[in-house]
C-alpha cells in the first residue's frame, strides 16, 4: 500500500489518497502537540507541516526529519 495525494485541508489535516483510491483525512494534531519528541514538535509550525510530501508511498516532511507510513495512516494509527 503507498500513498499517491496529498493535499492540505486545514489546520493539521491532511487528505490522504491511497494506491487502492481509498481517501482518508487524516488530523495530525493531538499527534503533534502530545508528543514531546523535537522530531514531531517542530512541525507544530503549520508552514512546516503544510510542506508535507510523498516519498515512497509514506509522507514525509523536510528530507525525512518525519516519516510517517502509509499503514500508519491508512489504519489511523500514527496518533
Amino acid at each position: 500500500m503507498e500513498i499517491i495525494k496529498v493535499r492540505h485541508l486545514t489546520g493539521y489535516k491532511l487528505e490522504v489518497e491511497f494506491d487502492d483510491q481509498e481517501k482518508r483525512v487524516a488530523d495530525f494534531k493531538k499527534f503533534l502537540f502530545q508528543n514531546h519528541s523535537p522530531m514531531t514538535t517542530q512541525f507544530r509550525d503549520i508552514d512546516r507541516f503544510k510542506n508535507v510530501e510523498i516519498e515512497l508511498g509514506s509522507l514525509t516532511w523536510e528530507d525525512g526529519q518525519m516519516d510517517i507510513p502509509a499503514e500508519s495512516i491508512y489504519n489511523n494509527e500514527f496518533s
